[in-house]
């Protein structure tokens, strides 16, 4: 009788043999978290390259482009939007180039001429996305719940928005019970949209100092701290934009933290306003 011979070793492991195996094992898991570590701090190594980079190419233009303290005051009150775009928050220049700029108005904002730049600003300085995200701010804050249907991802997003806030920049929340209004992410706004409307022709200078100061002026009124203002604009890009706002808290980090930041070195009120209040 032909008997089939088995091919297979069914034989278990010796204990030498398993402990090889175990080895293996654990130098592969070791060289794979290598490799994610060395990963990790190749990529926080080339992040603080470019963001020194790009501190030192904001300096040289500030140099080239120098303006009184006044002006740079007034433009500390675009500083979010600035930076998230890795531009100087102290001159109207920009490092972008006009066709590139351009092309971003005319997409993110409708604003091809003159009529339509100033359209968004009047409408950002007297309106802008206050009415609606105001009223769904206070009703967050007091503990409304919505659905998704009702209002989007800005529910999730606003709480997103404490929770990272909270965790990278050690916020509380008494800080957020200060803030009722989300006037920081239109005020912002239109400080950026009068300096690249002036910078491709669309306002003159005068027209864009005129719409920075009365954005400037606004906050001034509204706010108490700077830390109030970027938590406000932080609660506007998550609740009007249904943004993570992971990509600013560095450069709230900055702002806030850093003491030659425009933020510190400049108060949130206007001298004229603080003037009026010691009167």
């Amino acid at each position: 009788m032909f008997v089939r011979k088995n091919t297979f070793n069914c034989a278990p492991k010796k204990h030498g043999e398993e402990r090889d195996d175990l080895n293996t094992f654990l130098y592969i898991i070791g060289a794979i978290a290598t490799i994610v570590i060395l990963l990790i701090v190749g990529l926080i190594s080339a992040s603080k390259r470019t963001e020194k980079q790009n501190k030192k190419t904001r300096l040289a233009m500030e140099m080239a482009n120098p303006l009184p303290k006044e002006k740079q005051h007034l433009l500390a009150y675009g500083a979010n939007l600035s930076l998230y775009r890795s531009e100087s928050p102290q001159i109207l220049a920009v490092k972008v180039d006009k066709e590139t700029l351009r092309e971003g108005l005319s997409s993110a904002w409708d604003v091809r001429n003159r009529e339509e730049a100033i359209q968004v600003l009047e409408w950002l300085l007297i309106e802008g996305h206050r009415p609606d995200y105001d009223q769904l701010l206070m009703a967050l804050k007091a503990g409304q719940f919505f659905t998704e249907e009702e209002i989007g991802k800005s529910q999730e997003c606003y709480e997103s928005a404490q929770v990272a806030l909270m965790k990278k920049l050690s916020f509380t929340k008494s800080d957020f019970d200060r803030v009722n209004t989300i006037a920081a992410w239109d005020l912002d706004r239109a400080v950026n949209i009068a300096r690249w409307s002036y910078i491709l022709g669309y306002i003159s200078e005068e027209e864009a100092w005129g719409y920075i100061e009365r954005a400037a002026d606004a906050a001034s009124n509204v706010f108490q701290s700077w830390k109030d203002y970027f938590i406000s604009f932080a609660f506007g890009r998550a609740l009007a934009y249904e943004g993570d706002i992971y990509d600013i808290l560095w450069n709230g980090k900055e702002l806030l933290g850093e003491k030659d930041s425009v933020w510190n070195e400049f108060n949130i009120k206007q001298p004229k306003l603080e003037a009026n209040n010691l009167a």
